[in-house]
């Protein structure tokens, strides 16, 4: 396995030819908008991670003083949930999630960039599914009022991070398609 190079946003139509792998190129402000975003939900998905860290252990020096924090289980989860979902628009943006390309190296460079075009549409379909029905269950909870067992946390504030972090992943797969067609085009 090795991890594949990260790709940038912008798009290779400058009239110059200098395309994101081109010495002396810098992106524009849209690409530096879109990845300040992902790089600030990343960020804020290493937060709750270390804030769930924090909590447990937290929780497990206060039960030497017979007591404990109220809730620990419905805060933990809540903190984990939002790390995962905030993390994966970066991975997106960056390609950084996990691959095995034993064959596919071996490929010629068009058919690489058409693979890669295709796992990045099917991570827009995937993650538009997970926003769709998210969306529809989210809804529900809302009219239901649920809240969370121990310390009845409504039950839409877990749903936030999944619906936030599934939109910005369906625009960050999007924009990995567009830069791996761009890729199919350039090597043809």
């Amino acid at each position: 396995m090795r991890r594949r190079r990260s790709m940038s946003l912008s798009l290779p139509t400058k009239p110059d030819g200098k395309g994101a792998g081109d010495p002396g190129h810098r992106p524009g402000l849209w690409s530096r908008a879109v990845a300040l975003v992902f790089r600030a939900t990343a960020l804020f998905g290493v937060a709750c991670l270390l804030g769930a860290a924090v909590v447990t252990v937290v929780d497990i020096g206060l039960r030497f003083f017979d007591t404990a924090i109220p809730g620990v289980v419905d805060i933990v989860q809540l903190l984990i949930l939002a790390t995962g979902f905030a993390a994966i628009p970066f991975a997106f943006h960056r390609d950084a999630h996990v691959s095995v390309d034993l064959l596919s190296q071996l490929l010629p460079r068009r058919i690489q960039s058409l693979l890669a075009a295709l796992a990045s549409l099917g991570g827009v379909v995937l993650m538009g599914l997970i926003l769709y029905y998210g969306w529809e269950a989210a809804k529900m909870q809302m009219m239901f009022g649920d809240v969370s067992q121990n310390i009845r946390i409504p039950m839409i504030w877990y749903w936030v991070p999944l619906l936030v972090g599934s939109a910005l992943s369906v625009l960050a797969a999007v924009l990995a398609t567009l830069q791996a067609l761009a890729g199919l085009l350039r090597s043809s």
